[in-house]
């Protein structure tokens, strides 16, 4: 046996080398060719958060079920192409949603598209940010580029539940295409020292923030309006200089009660409404969460009105919930 063994001795230190020599060779083609992402690093295809705070999150490509069933989200296919994560096929909720070609960024913010879009039978046009409602009271959001908090995120679809749906509690949302990087949002400060219950929406029909309704410009319709006790401290939400268009509104209307304060930001304009008092002057530079003054009330209500150009101004104070059926309309800024 002892000789059988040295014999093979010179065989098994040149399978040893090749080994070694093969292993180099691999690790080196490794360092070569570009790197696939794991499913860990890949883009979130499907997120599902319930009202109790709890979360599932799938990430992959390939063919696409959740659960196990596809109950909830089926897809023919996710790949990614390039800079883009292309799903096909998508059917959610059993085929009360499903869309034919939904593409997102793998990463940040892109181009992201929507084709083959149908809603219950109907077929909306798939804007971004465009609200559909289901007939259960709930609703879906398309191509959704939302403020949580402080950081933007996008959804390729965002839905909504208005009743149960098999074990999802009504108020579960399932968002399908969620890039796995996002970028941070310019950090907006919130405009008053405590948290306030959004009282007043953007563009709500019927409303003094009403595109229907004078005075017909943004400052006074894209705004919200944020309960809070006369005389809280009022923050600029950003860095910038305060506007020639300070101080009473000059009006008798119970709705036009109070002062006002422009803010000018790079790339977007704010206003204020319904303050008490005025801290600060036209022209004078300011920074985030430089107070501007105290909030004060009007119509019968102790509130602030923010309101901004560009932009969902719910996103803005991080309450995007509060004002889910947002759309913009070209009007005057004001």
């Amino acid at each position: 046996m002892q000789t059988t063994f040295l014999r093979f001795v010179p065989i098994l230190e040149v399978v040893k080398r090749f080994s070694v020599l093969a292993g180099l060779c691999l690790a080196l083609l490794a360092l070569l060719l570009p790197a696939r992402a794991g499913a860990g690093s890949l883009p979130i295809v499907v997120q599902v958060e319930a009202p109790d705070g709890t979360h599932v999150q799938v990430a992959g490509e390939g063919a696409l079920s959740y659960p196990a069933s596809g109950r909830f989200v089926r897809g023919q296919s996710v790949t990614v192409e390039g800079d883009n994560l292309v799903f096909t096929g998508l059917s959610l909720l059993g085929g009360r949603v499903t869309a034919d070609q939904l593409v997102i960024p793998v990463s940040g913010f892109g181009d992201a598209s929507l084709s083959g879009f149908r809603v219950e039978r109907r077929k909306p046009q798939g804007l971004p940010n465009q609200v559909i409602p289901l007939a259960d009271g709930g609703y879906v959001v398309s191509l959704q580029e939302s403020l949580d908090g402080r950081h933007r995120r996008l959804a390729g679809l965002f839905v909504h539940l208005g009743a149960r749906t098999g074990r999802l509690p009504a108020g579960t949302e399932i968002l399908v295409g969620v890039p796995a990087a996002v970028d941070s949002a310019a950090g907006y400060t919130y405009p008053l020292a405590q948290q306030g219950e959004i009282i007043g929406c953007p563009f709500v029909p019927g409303s003094t923030h009403s595109a229907f309704v004078a005075p017909d410009n943004l400052a006074s319709d894209n705004a919200v309006d944020i309960s809070a006790p006369v005389g809280t401290p009022v923050y600029a939400v950003a860095a910038g200089v305060i506007g020639t268009q300070i101080g009473p509104l000059g009006s008798s209307d119970p709705r036009m009660a109070g002062l006002r304060v422009h803010l000018d930001a790079p790339g977007v304009h704010f206003y204020y409404a319904h303050l008490s008092e005025i801290d600060v002057v036209p022209g004078q530079l300011v920074e985030a969460g430089q107070q501007l003054g105290l909030s004060g009330s009007a119509n019968g209500a102790a509130h602030l009105h923010f309101a901004q150009d560009v932009g969902n101004p719910a996103e803005t104070v991080g309450a995007l919930g509060a004002c889910p059926f947002y759309q913009s309309y070209a009007e005057p800024w004001g």
